[in-house]
């Protein structure tokens, strides 16, 4: 049998509630007590195999990534690692519709199209397959990765397994075969469904297959997650079609990193969270995350009109490398796309503020998190040709950082009463990615929660938004089974230096965790912080 104890730290359970100075006692990777002088008796019968003086310290419950895309990175070497430095012991896959599974059976030649389209969002996908979404569920409980994974059914991967990497809406047979699939996935564990209603191939879905999978959703009580269709000057009818499909069949809803964007729609959220409160009143279970910052980062392929991904990346880089459908593909940057709810974000924000990252090919290295105009300035041309040329070398598979989130907007989100967190962080080892691949809960909970300038929540809520809450709303463990720093949940904790606790991750270096980490306790397994390489045992 395996004991921690954690003597004198102050305890937040993660509850909402006051913090306490308590001992904290672990057992065979569960917490078997937590309280004034709990540990005592461990201790004088020499039972605790490890002892960490706590005095001064904060213990809180390992956070909950809701809306991660660690799909491929889990079956990486190090590619939770961004994860667990920051606290994360749970994290939730297969959000804005795009995942790992299921996949395509070896082919000759192998049918690529979709996993060439995430890859800049999921990073390389691991060398082996999952023939359904369920298989994929089974291995993320039977393998040890290092920290909880639990799934949402992307959508993408689950329409491409009946229709293939096109845009165009599913006949009647295939919605049904959609949504078959989709509650086999359900049935074998997933927590919900994740549409991504700005990407390939999911944005060509219409009303039909949305609320034929909505059903399914809603007969097994699970979560209906949305990246909708528009964040910017349409957010609320994206919001309402969301919400439309909630009320007709039942499903409880969230939505995927709540934001508005574009310059005109600064000041915009407040009547967003307005009408978040007015659905909910009107019955409407519906919910949402943020993630604390004022960019974005998503693929290269999103800059571009929803017409060049018909299919995929392949017939983006046609379009690009054609010169008649070029010029045309080009001068729809500057201008609203026709016939589609899509946001055309090159147009909002401009190429000053459009970082490009993911160059593979060594000429490029020095371009990498540079924006569009600084780099076209250098090469002399003009910025949607040298993004295009950029786009064929590297085929497609770039990511961007767009500066187009009202930080404000931000803090109204994060306010809202029923608002977790999610990192959104797009998972690449080398490179440069968002700094909230790394920083997002120490940012979240260093700047706007407890008493600071920019602090919207206390130090209490905080947490128990990043971990029980998210637990509970996420459905993450059954209803009965305790969470938090509770005796009988499982043991997934952090031990922090309140003093030392900050998000050192910047866009400039994006890959530093935050300082003040202490340790991290995945079901009782020490997995981050400074005690893994440091003197675990203290004074008693």
């Amino acid at each position: 049998m395996s004991t921690t104890v954690i003597i004198g730290a102050t305890v937040h359970d993660g509850r909402g509630g006051a913090a306490q100075v308590a001992d904290v006692v672990v057992r065979d990777g569960v917490v078997e007590a937590v309280g004034p002088g709990a540990a005592a008796s461990v201790v004088e019968a020499g039972r605790a195999g490890r002892v960490v003086d706590g005095r001064g310290l904060e213990v809180l419950p390992g956070f909950v990534d809701v809306h991660a895309h660690d799909d491929a990175a889990l079956f990486r070497p190090g590619g939770i690692t961004p994860k667990t430095s920051q606290g994360v012991t749970t994290t939730i896959v297969g959000n804005c519709g795009q995942g790992v599974a299921p996949s395509p059976p070896p082919a000759d030649p192998p049918d690529r199209s979709l996993e060439q389209y995430s890859l800049p969002v999921l990073g390389p996908f691991p060398d082996r397959r999952w023939a359904t979404f369920g298989d994929y569920v089974e291995a993320l409980a039977r393998e040890p990765l290092g920290v909880h994974a639990r799934a949402l059914v992307p959508h993408a991967p689950v329409r491409a397994s009946v229709l293939g990497m096109v845009r165009r809406p599913a006949d009647a047979a295939e919605s049904s075969r959609i949504a078959g699939a989709v509650g086999d996935a359900l049935d074998a564990g997933a927590l919900g469904v994740s549409l991504g209603l700005m990407y390939a191939p999911g944005d060509a879905a219409d009303r039909p297959e949305l609320l034929a999978i909505a059903r399914e959703v809603a007969a097994r009580d699970g979560l209906l997650v949305a990246h909708v269709r528009n964040e910017a000057d349409g957010l609320r009818a994206s919001v309402d079609e969301l919400a439309s499909l909630g009320r007709e069949s039942g499903a409880r809803v969230h939505v995927s990193h709540l934001k508005v964007t574009g310059p005109r729609n600064v000041g915009g959220m407040e009547s967003i969270v307005d009408h978040l409160d007015d659905l909910r009143a009107g019955g409407l279970d519906i919910s949402a995350d943020v993630y604390p910052y004022d960019a974005g980062s998503t693929t290269v392929a999103s800059l571009f009109p929803p017409s060049t991904a018909d299919r995929g990346v392949d017939s983006l880089l046609e379009a690009l490398g054609d010169p008649t459908s070029r010029a045309a593909v080009l001068a729809g940057l500057e201008q609203p796309w026709p016939g589609t709810a899509l946001e055309n974000q090159w147009a909002a924000i401009g190429p000053a503020r459009i970082l490009l990252a993911g160059f593979s090919r060594p000429e490029d290295a020095g371009l990498e998190g540079r924006s569009v105009a600084d780099i076209a300035a250098e090469l002399g041309g003009d910025p949607r040709e040298v993004l295009a040329d950029l786009v064929l070398a590297e085929r497609g598979a770039l990511t961007v950082i767009v500066f187009h989130t009202d930080l404000e907007g931000m803090r109204t989100a994060l306010a809202w009463p029923h608002t977790l967190v999610g990192s959104d962080g797009l998972p690449r080892e080398s490179g440069t990615v968002h700094p909230r691949l790394y920083g997002t809960f120490a940012r979240l909970l260093d700047v706007y929660g407890g008493t600071g300038p920019s602090a919207v929540l206390t130090r209490e809520e905080a947490v128990h938004r990043m971990s029980v809450a998210a637990h509970r709303r996420f459905r993450t463990v059954a209803s009965s089974t305790p969470v938090g720093v509770v005796p009988g949940a499982a043991a997934d904790l952090q031990l922090v230096d309140p003093v030392a606790y900050a998000d050192r991750a910047t866009y400039a270096e994006p890959r530093r965790p935050p300082s003040g980490v202490r340790g991290v306790w995945v079901a009782g397994e020490l997995v981050a912080g400074e005690l893994v390489a440091g003197e675990l045992a203290g004074p008693a």
